[in-house]
């Protein structure tokens, strides 16, 4: 570090759908060079919605995406009527086009699994089976009333246990997971202690936080302060969530199993002190786990929009008293699936950071 400069003095966070776009725009250009092709824009689109007579279907009956899809690609198969990646591009926004044309008509357009709910003269609507469901994910999101908060300490895969004795059912929880391949090759954690610690955390976040913090929300930034040699702790929240995750340590890259970088989307790292830092973002999300750094120094590093920070803690060392503020959601509690004799988690809705924070407002005075 130079003098009294800050490491990183501001950590930009670009919105995903720009980047989409910005991917969007390359393929296009990409195709317009490499072969030369008719133009075939919405308005040729449209054209072909009105052609077929699209209307809303009856209420119970429903057309499958793929028989759409078919639709189109047998009547636009030659390369000089369509080009195959502009038909393709059709298909992969055949929702987005069925939206627009349906947004001024009565009645609602509305999607399940990979049925919509049209019809047309080619492609005609039934009704689905008994036992078809919405998608559970979008239910819960268009119900939040839906979720209830759960005991941290109940087991989602084992049974609960009746003595005090270490559970394992976070190290179950991550045998059963999709992306337990990319953290194992990824070689962030290097003991079972350390994965349940950093499972406490995420836990921790599902049962008291994930309402006011949607996984779904690219707009909510994590801050994992004391990640330790690797970003094992942010690794994990970006490989569950879509938030954008920073991890921060002065010993990060320090082991033999650290990387200069990481084949995880949404994952950032740094070596230095959080003192060293100053991290600008929309909304923010702090962890500490085992943290050698005072809540308050932390805070002070951190800048929201709202001037709050929600935080989750979980303390070790000679710093439970310096880990603590006002205001925690609920009443500290053990984790006993936490592999270590510091497994205390403390959850805070709302702290004040950046300029707003304690440190700060004591260091002006």
């Amino acid at each position: 570090m130079l003098g009294d400069e800050p490491l990183v003095e501001r950590v930009d966070i670009v919105p995903r759908w720009v980047q989409a776009q910005q991917e969007w725009n390359d393929r296009a250009r990409r195709s317009a060079n490499a072969v030369p092709t008719a133009s075939y824009g919405r308005l040729n689109f449209n054209s072909w919605f009105d052609a077929c007579e699209f209307t809303l279907a009856t209420e119970g009956e429903w057309t499958d995406r793929g028989r759409v899809h078919e639709c189109f690609r047998s009547e636009h198969a030659l390369e000089g009527d369509v080009h195959t990646l502009e038909r393709e591009s059709f298909m992969d926004a055949l929702g987005q086009h069925l939206a627009k044309k349906f947004a001024q008509q009565p009645g609602s357009l509305r999607r399940r699994k990979e049925f919509y709910n049209v019809t047309c003269s080619r492609v005609g609507s039934t009704k689905l089976q008994a036992g078809f469901h919405t998608n559970k994910k979008l239910f819960r999101k268009m119900n939040p009333s839906s979720r209830k908060s759960q005991d941290p300490n109940r087991s989602r895969l084992v049974s609960t246990r009746s003595d005090d004795s270490t559970s394992s059912r976070y190290m179950t929880e991550f045998l059963q997971l999709n992306c337990a391949v990319g953290l194992l090759e990824s070689k962030l954690f290097p003991d079972a202690k350390e994965l349940t610690e950093s499972f406490a955390a995420f836990n921790a976040w599902r049962t008291y936080l994930r309402h006011d913090f949607d996984s779904e929300d690219p707009g909510i930034t994590l801050v994992s302060v004391g990640d330790g040699c690797t970003p094992r702790t942010a690794a994990l929240f970006a490989f569950r969530t879509r938030w954008h995750c920073i991890a921060v340590d002065p010993e990060m890259g320090l082991s033999r199993d650290s990387k200069s970088e990481y084949n995880i989307a949404r994952l950032q790292h740094f070596r230095a002190k959080i003192e060293e830092l100053k991290i600008v973002a929309k909304r923010v999300l702090v962890v500490c786990v085992h943290a050698h750094v005072s809540l308050a120094t932390t805070l002070s590093r951190i800048f929201s929009d709202d001037g709050t920070a929600s935080c989750i803690a979980i303390p070790c060392c000679n710093y439970y008293a310096a880990i603590d503020a006002e205001g925690k959601v609920v009443p500290e509690y053990e984790d006993m699936g936490v592999i270590s004799p510091h497994r205390t988690v403390r959850i805070w809705k709302s702290l004040p950071c950046g300029s707003s924070s304690p440190l700060c407002q004591a260091a002006d005075a």
